[in-house]
């Protein structure tokens, strides 16, 4: 059996292992190394830790795109994808930014993307090339995720309760007021492109686990987790 601080250190480190794999998956083309993480058992093991379940079409569909990491003609068929839906040059099929769901006429760099950009600032973050991206991207908003997943799990480590309480509530925060807002419009989009191996389970798994996570942060919250000394 585990005491209750090596759950909550276990919860935060998993929390940090897949924000920090879901920003990968969306801010690049997918190579062999990315294929062969996202269908690793540590991958599988930390979901089914903070409790999303996948359905049973998806795992399958995982279990499958294991098999094929080797295969160069199936990665770039997953490139081609990535590029379609989320990069153009033609009209994407699902843009990845989240005023182009939540503002008016589809455009970017609206109130929205300003909100975003404030949230980064309160934690000390700019995006790397800003201003010439929009901060409100789906990358750019896991990263930012990612990174308070990073600060609460070495807060929890190093006893700072201060570090490990604002990197809580500021993620619980940012899903509430963001993602969650727009990231199941996305992923109703792309589920509406056609047969396509990855992307769309993708967004449909980062959806559920969106949305079990905002529950990890209510409990962590309201049962007052304390920094481990």
């Amino acid at each position: 059996m585990i005491d209750r601080n090596e759950a909550c250190e276990l919860l935060l480190v998993s929390r940090n292992y897949l924000y920090q794999l879901l920003y990968k998956a969306f801010a690049r083309e997918p190579d062999k190394a990315f294929l062969e993480l996202l269908t690793s058992e540590t991958t599988r093991g930390c979901f089914e830790l903070l409790g999303v379940g996948i359905p049973e079409e998806l795992s399958a569909g995982l279990t499958r795109l294991r098999g094929k990491a080797d295969d160069a003609a199936f990665t770039e068929r997953l490139r081609e994808e990535y590029t379609r839906l989320f990069v153009g040059p033609l009209e994407m099929d699902a843009p990845p930014w989240e005023s182009v769901y939540v503002g008016e006429e589809g455009m970017l760099f609206q109130e929205s993307t300003l909100q975003v950009r404030a949230c980064y600032h309160r934690f000390g973050l700019l995006p790397e090339e800003y201003p010439r991206v929009a901060d409100d991207s789906l990358a750019l908003e896991l990263g930012f995720m990612a990174e308070l997943a990073r600060r609460a799990a070495d807060a929890f480590g190093a006893g700072d309760a201060e570090t490990l309480d604002a990197a809580l509530r500021g993620a619980r925060d940012f899903l509430k007021e963001h993602l969650l807002v727009w990231v199941p419009l996305l992923a109703e989009r792309a589920g509406k492109t056609g047969t396509a191996p990855l992307y769309p389970q993708l967004l449909r798994i980062l959806d559920s686990f969106l949305k079990q996570d905002r529950e990890t942060l209510n409990d962590l919250l309201s049962e007052g987790v304390h920094a481990h000394d």
